[in-house]
């Protein structure tokens, strides 16, 4: 990108165009008129010798493939100005500024909850956004700038993905509880491999349990599958099978009020960190203070 003919107003208004989807909707949020977006767009795409907004009186706007490769790029040069005029302001001390963070889906509850709202506490200039979804899909999303920062699994990572492992614990097994090892302190696998299976199905998911299952010598039979994690763990507390979590909440109760048993696991399998990852290349400083903020929180 030939950044010296390119202005941040420009990447503003492309950015604007990707998140609502028309020159109209950009203009609004942006408070200019829809001609001056469109006339910045126009002169973007000229420097860049580049078609990166299709534009359509039925279906708005759309980014081309080469403008949603620019549209990363856009993200990164926006936050990084934003971060140097706060230093030029004489800011250094604080930090300001929006934050996007994603995470994984079904660890979401156990971290976003917390840190945002510990994070802005600490730090009024900044409001927290979120998404979430599958590891693909965050990953994506850091590639993309959707997001700045994101909770994630340290595995099926995409490459130009950096992370900070933030701790590591080993699965447990989720009981019913009038399960026949209830009084157990800890199972193995193979005294379960009869017991139908309730799988937490959120890619990639399904790889890490199955090389639990492998390190333990038993196979997975999978009976049910559930999309999230309260499903899995109703499931199980109405003896419908039996699961498997690395997450454990504070309640060991489903959201019918029935009992959920957590059981270490004898076995010796694979763990999988919960670290922070962000897109390879420097970080704004709001999203540093971030990490920093998370490290000590999830110590």
């Amino acid at each position: 990108m030939n950044l010296p003919n390119v202005t941040v107003r420009q990447l503003e208004y492309l950015i604007a165009v990707a998140e609502t989807g028309s020159l109209t909707s950009a203009a609004s949020r942006c408070h200019v008129s829809q001609g001056a977006i469109s006339l910045a767009l126009s002169e973007l795409e000229r420097v860049l010798d580049l078609r990166l907004v299709m534009r359509s009186p039925r279906r708005g706007a759309a980014l081309t493939a080469a403008g949603t490769q620019v549209l990363a790029d856009a993200r990164r040069v926006v936050g990084a100005m934003g971060d140097l005029g706060a230093e030029a302001r004489g800011l250094s001390s604080t930090v300001s500024g929006v934050l996007t963070v994603g995470c994984y889906a079904p660890i979401a509850p156990f971290h976003l909850p917390a840190a945002i709202a510990t994070f802005e506490r600490a730090h009024p200039e900044v409001s927290v956004r979120f998404v979430e979804g599958s590891l693909p899909e965050i990953g994506e999303d850091l590639i993309s700038g959707r997001c700045e920062i994101a909770f994630l699994y340290d595995q099926d990572l995409l490459p130009g993905i950096e992370t900070r492992t933030l701790y590591d614990q080993p699965p447990r097994i989720l009981l019913p509880a009038d399960h026949r090892l209830r009084r157990r302190r800890a199972v193995a696998l193979s005294e379960l491999a009869g017991d139908p299976f309730v799988l937490l199905d959120v890619p990639p998911s399904e790889r890490y349990f199955r090389s639990v299952f492998a390190a333990a010598g038993v196979e997975m039979v999978v009976t049910h599958r559930a999309r999230s994690f309260e499903l899995a763990r109703s499931l199980v507390a109405r003896g419908i099978g039996y699961s498997m979590t690395v997450q454990q909440p504070a309640l060991a109760r489903s959201y019918e009020g029935l009992e959920v048993l957590a059981l270490p696991l004898r076995d010796n399998v694979p763990t999988t960190p919960v670290v922070l990852g962000w897109a390879s290349g420097p970080l704004t400083r709001r999203a540093q203070a971030f990490a920093e903020h998370c490290a000590a929180l999830f110590r």
